[in-house]
C-alpha cells in the first residue's frame, strides 16, 4: 500500500488529488495500491481506466477508486457514466458510488471484496446467469432515460474521423467495412429505434459474480439512451459463436424468436465488432500502454466484423428488417 506523498507518476498525483478531494478521507492516513493489471487480449480489462484499491480508517474503510483513462476523455461523458452507477447502485446491480472528482476523473466505489471475481465468458453462458443477466438489462431499460442518446454507428463515424486525423494505418479493407455499415444503418433506422436506457457494455469482465452466483455491472463508460437489440446482440456475439446457441437469449429477452429481432441483433454485432476495432486502433496509437496489446485486439475485432459482414446471406440479413 502506498501513503499519499510527493508524486511519482502523473497517475499517482491524480490518485492523491482525488483522495484530498473526497470529504470521508484522511488523506494523512489513507493507503492505496494498483487494483487490477490492464490487459487488453484474450479479455479487455480495465485498460480504459486505472483503478486502485484504497483503504482508510486504519483499515476498517475498503474502497475501490476508478480514474478514467486520458486517452478516451472525448469518447466518455462521465456525468451520464456516474448517473448510470447511482442509479443501477439504486436498483442493487452495481457497487455503490460514493463519491466524484469530475477534475480528476475519478470515482470511489464501495469494494467488492473476494469472493467477487469479475466474471469469464463460461460463467455467462449458462442459463441461469444469462437469465438473469438479462433481466437486470430489462429493468433497467424500464427505467428514467439516462439523458444521453448513443448509437454505434454515431460511434463508428467518431472513432474514423479521429483515425483519420491522426494518419493511422488501418487494414486494407477498413474502408469496406465502413462502407457496409451504411445499408445497416438504413435498414435499422427505417425499421424503427426504440432508445431505452442501457449499461451498453455487457462484456464479461464488466459482469462481476459473487456468492451464489450473484451477479453486478461495472464500468459505465458506455451507458446510455440505447437500442436494447445493441446490447443484446452485443452480449450474444461475446458469449457464442453459433447462432443456435445465440437465439434462447432473445426468447429470454423478447419471450419468443423472431427472424427480424435475431437478425437486427445480429447486424448489431457486425457494427460492434467495427466500432471496437476503431476504437482498439485508436488506443494503440493514443495510449501510454505500451505492455497492452491493443492492436492484436483491434486485430480480432475486424477479423470477426469481416467474417459476418462477408459471409453469404449477410445482405437479406439487412433486407429481412
Amino acid at each position: 500500500m502506498t501513503t499519499p506523498a510527493p508524486s511519482q507518476t502523473v497517475v499517482e498525483a491524480r490518485v492523491e488529488a482525488a483522495i484530498a478531494a473526497f470529504a470521508d478521507l484522511d488523506p494523512a492516513t489513507t493507503l492505496y495500491r494498483p487494483a487490477l493489471p490492464a490487459v487488453a487480449s484474450p479479455s479487455y480489462h480495465a485498460v480504459e481506466s486505472d483503478s486502485f484499491d484504497v483503504v482508510a480508517d486504519g483499515g476498517k474503510r475498503r474502497l475501490f477508486l476508478r480514474l478514467g483513462a486520458d486517452e478516451v476523455a472525448d469518447l466518455v461523458n462521465d456525468e451520464i457514466a456516474f448517473l448510470a452507477a447511482t442509479r443501477l447502485a439504486d436498483l442493487g446491480f452495481s457497487p455503490r458510488p460514493l463519491g466524484r472528482s469530475a477534475a480528476q476523473r475519478a470515482v470511489f466505489y464501495a469494494s467488492l471484496d473476494a469472493p467477487w471475481r469479475a466474471a469469464k465468458i463460461d460463467d455467462l453462458m449458462q442459463d441461469e446467469p444469462a437469465a438473469r443477466l438479462i433481466a437486470m438489462q430489462k429493468t433497467i431499460a424500464s427505467g428514467v432515460s439516462f439523458g444521453r442518446s448513443w448509437s454505434v454507428f454515431d460511434g463508428i463515424d467518431q472513432l474514423w474521423a479521429l483515425l483519420q486525423a491522426a494518419d493511422a494505418t488501418l487494414p486494407d479493407d477498413a474502408g469496406w467495412l465502413l462502407r457496409a455499415m451504411a445499408p445497416i444503418r438504413d435498414a435499422i433506422a427505417a425499421a424503427g429505434v426504440d432508445l431505452k436506457p442501457a449499461h451498453g457494455d455487457p462484456h464479461s469482465s464488466n459482469v462481476m459474480i459473487g456468492p451464489h452466483g450473484a451477479l453486478q455491472l461495472v464500468d459505465f463508460d458506455m451507458a446510455g439512451d440505447i437500442d436494447p437489440y445493441y446490447q443484446l446482440g452485443v452480449h450474444m456475439n461475446e458469449l457464442f459463436q453459433f447462432e443456435s446457441q445465440m437465439k434462447p437469449l432473445l426468447e429470454m429477452h423478447d419471450g419468443h424468436v423472431s427472424d427480424r429481432a435475431f437478425n437486427r441483433c445480429r447486424l448489431y454485432a457486425a457494427a460492434d465488432d467495427l466500432y471496437w476495432a476503431l476504437r482498439g486502433s485508436l488506443l494503440e496509437i493514443r495510449s501510454p500502454r505500451r505492455s497492452v496489446e491493443f492492436l492484436k485486439y483491434a486485430q480480432w475485432r475486424f477479423l470477426r466484423c469481416r467474417m459476418l459482414v462477408g459471409r453469404p446471406g449477410f445482405e437479406e440479413l439487412i433486407r429481412s428488417l
